[in-house]
């Protein structure tokens, strides 16, 4: 029995929570406290505060917390790779990372696997986004499910134009909900993220991001499924580092039109 507890301290991280004071509110989703320390709020991704929103988000944050005892609960990792304290943040009895979902100031993002309040989180978002609270109301996130972004879509082209733009144009359309037409010519998966790339100058070009906590929903070995192949892929383009980019959470917003031989150019 005591060999088995020796191992869970071992496997289990063990981090506390913590009571203490906030001093700064940074951007949607990060803060300063009193005692120092640097907090990134976990299951959530506010937009940045020079992006579109992110004014907003900032100011949502700062209502919520700043000046306040707020109690810092960990999860299953204690810092990030900046040295960020990773929390769920509490006033009270409230969870602050689920207030800015529900809310609609906030959309969910999983960096982590097996959060403990991910799935309250994906309930709170989709109901958020489906009304249409907060930043939902304008393209700032990308809707959670397919059946949002085609309503969306559907509003945005009443007389029945398919609204399909080429990759190639896609910088034309930032902060647009959009469907983007192409081939996927290259992917590359890091630790976090796989990109689907749509020219070889992929820096400077259009591309698709789908973290790798997401990629259990999608079809097995996606990095290889979709290169070589031509596909519509629906939801809001954003700027990333200079071009544009999809991030995608759901399989349902990428249709696969058709596999390319490798001849094609």
């Amino acid at each position: 029995m005591r060999i088995l507890l020796a191992v869970l301290l071992v496997v289990l991280p063990c981090f506390a929570d913590e009571v203490t004071g906030v001093v700064k509110v940074n951007d949607g989703d990060t803060f300063l406290t009193a005692d120092g320390d640097h907090v990134r709020m976990l299951g959530i991704d506010a937009a940045e505060s020079y992006q579109p929103g992110g004014d907003i988000a900032t100011e949502a944050l700062d209502k919520y917390i700043m000046g306040r005892t707020v109690r810092l609960e960990p999860d299953r990792q204690d810092k990030d790779h900046f040295g960020r304290l990773l929390r769920w943040v509490w006033v009270g009895d409230t969870c602050v990372n689920m207030l800015l979902v529900e809310r609609g100031y906030a959309p969910v993002r999983l960096y982590q696997d097996s959060l403990k309040y991910r799935d309250t989180l994906r309930v709170l978002e989709e109901e958020a986004a489906r009304i249409g609270r907060g930043l939902w109301s304008f393209n700032v996130y990308t809707p959670p499910t397919i059946q949002i972004i085609k309503d969306r879509l559907a509003k945005q082209n009443p007389e029945g134009d398919s609204g399909i733009i080429s990759w190639a144009v896609a910088d034309e359309h930032m902060g647009e909900l959009a469907t983007v037409e192409g081939v996927v010519v290259r992917t590359y998966q890091s630790d976090k993220v796989l990109f689907m790339n749509f020219h070889e100058d992929y820096r400077n070009t259009f591309s698709v991001a789908v973290f790798v906590t997401e990629l259990d929903k999608f079809p097995e070995n996606a990095k290889e499924f979709y290169k070589g192949k031509r596909i519509r892929v629906s939801g809001i383009i954003k700027e990333y580092r200079g071009a544009p980019e999809m991030i995608i959470n759901d399989p349902g917003q990428i249709a696969v039109m058709e596999e390319v031989p490798d001849t094609e150019p």
